[in-house]
């Protein structure tokens, strides 16, 4: 196992425990980044689409076992994150790659999630993407932009 994984497992593993832990202290009218996703998207952008998906699903799957959520859904939402990073890895300007990486794949994961958790609810697809989407999609984007600016150098392959 390379430092890289060694790196992203640990990142993973804190990214869990503040997930559900610290969180929720820094909710918005139900918003909350996802750290989670965050972490996805930087090991998506460095080993591929299939790692992006495997990651993708074992940290969905974690994630609807720990919560009390429908089981599948986030690991559904996740998968797609992953492998849409995995794709985009390499294909935009790297100055700018993580965070458009990060916007896009971000912005299917949570319509995937709210289009799912929202069924049977009376919600309109334009409200689903201006209510629960963009709002909880810019507020996760902000945080990894942060979080990037830190941990990139610890991150980067030596």
């Amino acid at each position: 196992m390379s430092k890289i994984e060694v790196r992203h497992i640990i990142l993973f593993a804190v990214a869990f425990i503040l997930q559900f832990t610290v969180i929720r202290f820094i909710e918005i009218l139900h918003w909350r980044p996802d750290l989670i996703l965050i972490v996805l998207v930087s090991f998506s952008l460095r080993k591929g689409p299939n790692w992006g998906m495997t990651a993708g699903f074992i940290s969905g799957l974690l994630q609807d076992l720990i919560s009390a959520q429908i089981l599948g859904l986030t690991a559904l939402a996740k998968t797609m994150a992953g492998f849409i990073a995995g794709i985009l890895s390499g294909k935009l300007a790297v100055r700018t790659e993580y965070f458009l990486v990060l916007l896009i794949s971000g912005f299917f994961h949570d319509l995937i999630y709210f289009f799912f958790y929202t069924i049977g609810e009376d919600f309109s697809l334009r409200s689903l993407i201006i209510f629960y989407t963009i709002p909880n999609l810019l507020y996760t984007v902000i945080i990894g932009g942060v979080l990037y600016y830190f941990f990139e150098t610890i991150l980067a392959e030596s």
